[in-house]
C-alpha cells in the first residue's frame, strides 16, 4: 500500500506520506496561532480525540473503503481475509469463555493496521475541508482547515457558526464507520479575535 498512499491520502494527513511527520503538523499548528494573533483574526482550534480509535473502525467500513479506493479484487480478498470471521475469548484462572465474534478494530502492532486507519480517516477529513473555511498562511497562502496526524485530527475553525455542521459531519463519520469522539479528552484554544473561550458540548 505505502507507493499508493501519498496519492490516496489527504493532504493535511502527516502520518505515513512521504516527507512529512509529526513535526510537520505541530509546526503547522504554530504557524496557524503565530499568523491569527499577527493579523487579529478569530480562531478556534480543535484537537478531537476519538475514543478507542483503532479499536472502533468498522471492519465493514474498512471492506468498503478498500473497493472506494479503487484497490483490486484481490487485494480487498487479502484485507477481507484477515478480517472476516476474526473471534476472540477471555482467560481467567485457566478457563476460557466461548468466542466473541470481533466486527470492529484494526490489529494492533500489524505493520498495515496505521495505514488502512489512516486511509479510513479520509472521508472524514474530506468533508471536514469542504465544510470549514480554514484560514490562510504559510508561503504559498493555502487554506488550511485541517492537520492531522494519524488519529489526531486539529480543526481551524473560523466562525462559531461552523461549529454544529463540524458535529454534524462528525455524527455521519461516527454512523459509519463506528468512530467516536472522546469529549474529555478533546480540545479547544481561542486565539486572536475568538471571542469565545469555552466551547460546550
Amino acid at each position: 500500500m505505502s507507493p499508493w498512499l501519498t496519492s490516496l491520502l489527504h493532504p493535511s494527513q502527516h502520518c505515513r506520506t512521504h516527507r512529512k511527520t509529526i513535526f510537520d503538523a505541530s509546526a503547522t499548528v504554530s504557524e496557524a496561532i503565530v499568523y491569527t494573533e499577527h493579523s487579529k483574526q478569530p480562531l478556534c482550534i480543535l484537537s478531537i480525540d476519538f475514543k478507542e480509535a483503532f479499536d472502533s473502525i468498522s471492519h465493514a467500513y474498512i471492506f468498503t473503503l478498500v473497493t472506494t479506493y479503487g484497490f483490486s479484487a484481490r487485494f480487498k480478498a487479502c484485507i477481507q481475509g484477515m478480517y472476516s470471521n476474526t473471534t476472540s475469548f477471555i482467560l481467567i484462572n485457566g478457563h476460557t469463555s466461548g468466542t466473541i465474534p470481533i466486527k470492529s478494530s484494526v490489529r494492533q502492532g500489524c505493520p498495515l493496521s496505521m495505514q488502512l486507519f489512516t486511509l479510513c480517516l479520509g472521508p472524514l477529513l474530506r468533508d471536514l475541508e469542504k465544510s470549514l473555511t480554514g484560514t490562510l498562511f504559510g508561503n504559498n497562502n493555502t487554506k488550511t482547515a485541517v492537520i492531522t496526524y494519524a488519529e489526531d485530527v486539529t480543526l481551524l475553525v473560523t466562525s462559531l457558526s461552523e461549529l454544529p455542521r463540524f458535529r454534524t459531519i462528525i455524527d455521519q463519520y461516527g454512523a459509519a464507520s463506528g468512530a467516536k469522539i472522546n469529549i474529555s479528552k478533546s480540545k479547544a484554544l481561542a486565539v486572536g479575535e475568538w471571542e469565545y473561550s469555552t466551547i460546550e458540548e
